[in-house]
């Protein structure tokens, strides 16, 4: 058999396979989903992108800082009102200066600080903390030594010569037909 031989009984044994009739379930779904109408599609895509400004807009309101000047939320409550300003002494610089009273501002509900319960500092006030060391603490660290690292030792690479030796004359071949020429 020839080669167009074989590639034409190939095509004749797939067409018997696929030619086969589809049910008349199989094509009253098809003909109910061609018409149909089109599903609409922007309404998700307007749901979420509502969603998602509703979201970033919370989310801004919600992180914003709360102006300098509000009013403080305690007070608000009906709580006890701040304890009044206490006299605080100005640094020692040379020169006496009369200590001034310091307002404490309100503390704000929405800082780190008065949710930590720390103290606001006043503007222009420099703080520090000292800590003493205990008599039975850690030694304190010894410098350490630099890190030596050896020189590296450069060698060169030579490849060796490549010599490609001559080749051995051919000797005359002889081929054999692998047909009988009666085939042919």
């Amino acid at each position: 058999m020839t080669e167009p031989e074989i590639d034409t009984a190939i095509d004749r044994a797939v067409r018997d396979l696929m030619n086969v009739d589809a049910d008349s379930a199989f094509r009253t779904r098809v003909t109910a989903r061609l018409e149909r109408p089109a599903r609409r599609t922007w309404v998700p895509r307007l749901l979420t992108a509502v969603v998602t400004a509703a979201a970033i807009i919370a989310g801004l309101i919600w992180m914003r800082p709360s102006p300098p000047d509000a009013p403080e939320a305690t007070a608000a409550r009906g709580s006890t009102p701040p304890a009044p300003a206490a006299a605080v002494p100005a640094p020692d610089s040379g020169s006496p200066r009369p200590a001034r009273p310091i307002e404490k501002p309100a503390p704000r509900a929405t800082t780190r600080a008065a949710s930590l319960g720390a103290m606001p500092i006043a503007p222009g006030f420099i703080v520090a903390t000292v800590v003493e060391t205990p008599s039975d603490g850690i030694a304190p660290l010894r410098t350490l030594e630099a890190i030596q690292v050896a020189p590296i030792a450069q060698s060169y690479i030579a490849p060796a010569d490549i010599v490609v030796a001559e080749l051995s004359p051919i000797a005359e071949l002889q081929v054999s037909p692998l047909e009988p020429p009666t085939a042919r």
